[in-house]
Parts: C-alpha cells; structure tokens; sequence
C-alpha cells in the first residue's frame, strides 16, 4: 500500500509540473511548478524508509 501511495504522489507531483508549463501567466507557472516540485519531494519522504 505503501509503495502503490508512494508511485501515485510521484504521479500527481510530475502531473502538476507538467500542466505549469501550459500556464500563460507567470505566478500560475511558478505556484504550480512549486506545488508539483513540493509533491515529488513529499513522495521522495514517503519512500524513504522509516
């Protein structure tokens, strides 16, 4: 369960970068690269171990 979590926040993390890059405005590109950035670090500590 732990592993199946870990890969899907990987997921939504690249997901969100990926959609920055669409943004025509500036702040939107940066929010969502952050947030996406943010996501993959997050998955990053759920993967590593305890």
């Amino acid at each position: 369960m732990n592993i199946f979590l870990t890969i899907l926040v990987f997921i939504i993390g690249i997901a969100i970068s990926a959609i920055s890059f669409k943004a025509k405005k500036e702040l939107i590109y940066y929010s969502l690269l952050s947030v996406g950035i943010a996501v993959i670090f997050y998955g990053v500590f759920l993967a590593m171990p305890k």
